[in-house]
């Protein structure tokens, strides 16, 4: 529900957009100081993860008196371009952005920069970009893979089969799941993986899970690129009639439903945080000052803690 309440603002502030423009030309044309117009194209406000980065980019947004417009890219490369083009006809100031196809925002990154609009990658990268708040993936992935390995070696005697779900489709993120399965294997060589699988939506991670357990019904640690197939692979998990001390599933992203599960002790024992609101506005943060030319560094790094039900209530 939190995520459909924040989705719900963004909207609304997209709708004001237009109107926006109109009244900031107003304002040029009488010799007002000009307002800071910002907008951030979100890859999926559907997901929890970019639901809560928008909302701590408003938040900064009102805290710092810039007019953001936030717009969800659903996932759709078409968009992404037609929404470059209609903002750099808009001339807005500066531009956010998690990239749906990095390679088409390449040029239309370029394209803003000379009509001058600075331009910030957000998580997702965006080669020539003006700054960027990145996230190790490989890293990110690594620390979720430690907690699924030191399972299997303290609970399951070091050996165990564990299966993998991923996003191999969205080439960035390929690292975050070749770290879970070396943090796993980095904690427990003797375990073999089993499977590796595009599951990282809440149903594909159910029905993929499914499958894995027809194939091997001892299968006891799913690593997961995601805490919404870390969901799915859940509820499977639980339908299957799995004995909760001897399953290990971990996600990335400290989503909420993840983080409830996590506190009850549940078979879904880790996730790791991203910060996805306060990134949010450190990502407004930096692109408000290479706007406004203050000195700042203008590539930062996420930084990365796994999350257990031993520090689980700080992220609740």
């Amino acid at each position: 529900m939190k995520g459909k309440r924040i989705a719900t603002i963004v909207v609304a502030l997209s709708v004001m957009f237009v109107g926006a423009v109109v009244a900031s030309g107003s304002k040029e044309a009488t010799g007002a100081a000009k307002e800071v117009r910002v907008a951030f194209m979100v890859h999926d406000l559907g997901n929890p993860f970019w639901a809560t980065q928008a909302k701590g980019a408003t938040d900064m947004a009102k805290q710092l008196g810039v007019q953001l417009t936030v717009i969800d890219l659903h996932v759709d490369p078409a968009k992404e371009v037609s929404t470059w083009e209609n903002l750099i006809t808009s001339k807005v100031d500066g531009i956010m952005i998690s990239c749906v196809d990095e390679k088409a925002s390449q040029e239309y990154c370029k394209k803003a920069q000379a009509a001058g609009i600075k331009v910030m990658a957000t998580v997702h990268p965006l080669k020539g970009a003006d700054g960027s708040l990145y996230n190790d993936e490989y890293h990110y992935g690594y620390l979720a893979g430690v907690e699924a390995g030191r399972f299997i070696k303290e609970k399951l005697g070091g050996q165990a089969k564990f299966a993998l779900l991923a996003a191999d489709c969205t080439p960035f993120v390929i690292p975050r799941t070749d770290g879970i399965r070396d943090g796993i294997l980095s904690q427990a060589p003797g375990a073999v993986c089993v499977g590796r699988q595009d599951a990282f939506q809440t149903d594909k991670g159910m029905t993929v899970t499914e499958s894995l357990l027809q194939a091997h019904p001892d299968l006891a640690v799913i690593g997961c690129l995601n805490d919404d197939g870390a969901l799915g692979a859940y509820e499977a998990m639980a339908a299957a009639g799995k004995n909760p001390d001897m399953v290990c599933i971990t996600g990335t992203d400290g989503v909420a439903q993840a983080l409830a599960k996590i506190k009850e002790g549940s078979m879904l024992r880790a996730s790791v945080s991203m910060a996805p609101y306060e990134s949010g506005k450190k990502e407004l943060d930096i692109l408000y000052k290479l706007i406004t030319n203050q000195a700042c560094e203008p590539n930062q790094k996420i930084v990365n803690e796994a999350i257990t039900v031993a520090n689980v209530d700080k992220y609740l």
